[in-house]
Order: C-alpha cells, then structure tokens, then sequence
C-alpha cells in the first residue's frame, strides 16, 4: 500500500540499482540521467549509502557499489542453497540432546548466527537468527577462523582435533563444541554448534557432542553435493 511507502528508501534503492554489470561505475551526472533526480537529492542519498558502504565514492568522485551488497548476497546465496537441508539437521539434534544448535557463516570480522534451534529447556542459551558475533571468542567463531586459514594455537590444535569447545568465553555461563561444514573439495560452508549452561558441558559431554556434530557435518556435506549435482 501506498502509506506503507518510505520514499527515501525507495529513492536510495532505485539508486543503488542503477549499477549493473554494464555499468559498474557511474558519475554523478550519469546516475542523475539514470534516475531523473536531482543531483543534490543524489549527493544526500549517497552520503547515507557511503556510511553503510552500499556505495564508495572514489577520488576522481565517480560511484561504485561497496562491500555491504557483496556481504548480503553472499549471506541470501548461502541461505537458499542451504536452509532447506540445515534446519532439519538442527532440530533433529537439539531435540536429541536438548541443547540449543546453530549454524554461523563467517561475514567480514564477524560470524553471523544464519540458522538456530533454540534448546526446549527452561534454562538454555538463547540467540535469534541472524545475531551478530565475534570470532575470536567462541567455538563457533573459532571453527569459522580454523578453516579459513588462520595460523598458530589454538587454530593448528583446532583443526587437528577437527572440532573446538569453549568454556564460558565469550559468556562466562555458557559453553560450546563447533565442527567445521566442508564441502568435498574442503570448502567451508559453516559451523555447526551446540550450546547450553557451562555445568551441563563437562569433559565426557564435550567428546559426546563432538563427535556426534562430526557425523553430522560429515551428513550434511554430502546431502549438501548432492542437492548441488542435480
């Protein structure tokens, strides 16, 4: 509905789409030819897409798109190959375990929480989808760095072992075990992750879940080339 409408989100979009493959650059006079706006209302508009890095001005003043649409088709690609396949997998082990699962992909210097079932339980760790978190604290984060070829301890120990656990890192409640999710040629999809209440996460528990997420990971990489093949 028209009332529904924000005018200028729809003018920055109609900005941001004027880019395409033939015209990847385009000048201040050009994006005004492309759109009928006037070049003040395009200075404005491009001044908020360049805070957020939907748009990089450059030295000689001509336009290119930034990183963040980059960032957010890589995130929307990984999601409509593998939300289908992934979430099963991780309501079938948080109903197994009761503890709550996720799937992180790596985006810049951060791991974004793309898929999640929440633990059943009263007291659980709980994130949304879509949470924002660091990755270098967590075993999600550290899996994600592990295999995106990070050097030294503990990420050589970590690929070794070929999972991480964390024991209140970045929360001093909660723990975690990670594996990685591979593709055949060892490319990394994801982490795969169970979380619950650091008291429920003792030695035994911690190889338990480990090595269940491993044949996890190992199923889901296979579905994964299969869906891909057909």
């Amino acid at each position: 509905m028209a009332k529904d409408r924000v005018e200028a989100v729809e003018r920055a979009l109609e900005l941001l789409n004027s880019f395409t493959e033939d015209r990847p650059v385009l000048s201040l006079k050009q994006l005004a030819e492309q759109t009928g706006f006037y070049k003040s209302t395009i200075l404005r508009l491009a001044a908020s897409l360049e805070r957020f890095d939907y748009l990089v001005r450059q030295a000689d003043g001509i336009y290119r798109l930034g990183s963040t649409p980059l960032r957010l088709g890589e995130i929307y690609r990984k999601s409509f190959d593998l939300g289908a396949v992934v979430r099963p997998v991780l309501r079938e082990l948080r109903d197994r375990y009761n503890e709550s699962v996720a799937f992180y992909i790596k985006s810049d210097a951060s791991r974004i929480c793309l898929y999640r079932a929440n633990a059943r339980r009263a007291i659980r760790h709980q994130l949304e989808e879509g949470r924002q978190l660091p990755l270098d604290r967590g075993a999600g984060g550290r899996v994600l760095l592990a295999w995106s070829g990070a050097e030294g301890e503990p990420y050589d120990a970590i690929r070794g072992r070929g999972w991480c656990a964390s024991l209140g890192e970045r929360d001093p409640e909660v723990a975690a075990v990670a594996v990685p999710v591979l593709s055949a040629d060892q490319r990394l999809h994801g982490a795969l992750c169970i979380s619950g209440l650091i008291s429920r996460f003792d030695k035994a528990r911690q190889e338990e879940l480990a090595s269940a997420l491993r044949q996890t990971a190992a199923d889901l990489s296979a579905r994964l080339i299969g869906r891909s093949s057909c």
